[in-house]
């Protein structure tokens, strides 16, 4: 191999890793923008805004209604926190985008609610310019002691 091929060669092999790098780092504004909505929804969450939480969902999703009458009920009765354990994005087509989210859902001492932790697949849309949450299949829950 000539020096010169030896060059092209390190300045690709080097690009290819910093290109890695980058992607590892989360430097995709799409996964950021995704993240961030699941964060929004977590603090509407806590703090028992469900105004706050279904900002966060698609008004068009089939899960729409069923979610905030869920949330309405388990805000009154209810006094959880969730918290973000992971964020993994994983891809997007022309419409919607994936994402795997890990969380934690606890509750004060001496409530009934079993803690845990939930590991799901989050499919996000796109609404009037704004990416929601359009729903979510739990692929996993575990009890914490």
């Amino acid at each position: 191999m000539s020096r010169k091929s030896l060059v092209f060669a390190l300045f690709f092999a080097l690009a290819a890793t910093l290109a890695v790098g980058r992607a590892r780092a989360g430097a995709d504004p799409l996964a950021e923008t995704l993240e961030g909505v699941v964060k929004q929804q977590i603090e509407a969450f806590n703090a028992k805004n469900l105004t706050g939480a279904m900002a966060t969902i698609n008004t068009q999703s089939p899960e729409y209604k069923s979610t905030e009458d869920e949330l309405a009920t388990e805000f009154k009765t209810e006094n959880l926190t969730a918290t973000l354990v992971s964020f993994q994005y994983v891809g997007h087509d022309d419409e919607f985008a994936v994402a795997r989210v890990k969380m934690k859902i606890t509750a004060p001492s001496g409530e009934k609610f079993v803690d845990n932790s939930i590991d799901t697949m989050m499919l996000f849309h796109q609404q009037n310019g704004a990416w929601r949450i359009w729903g979510d299949y739990l692929i996993g829950a575990q009890t914490l002691e």
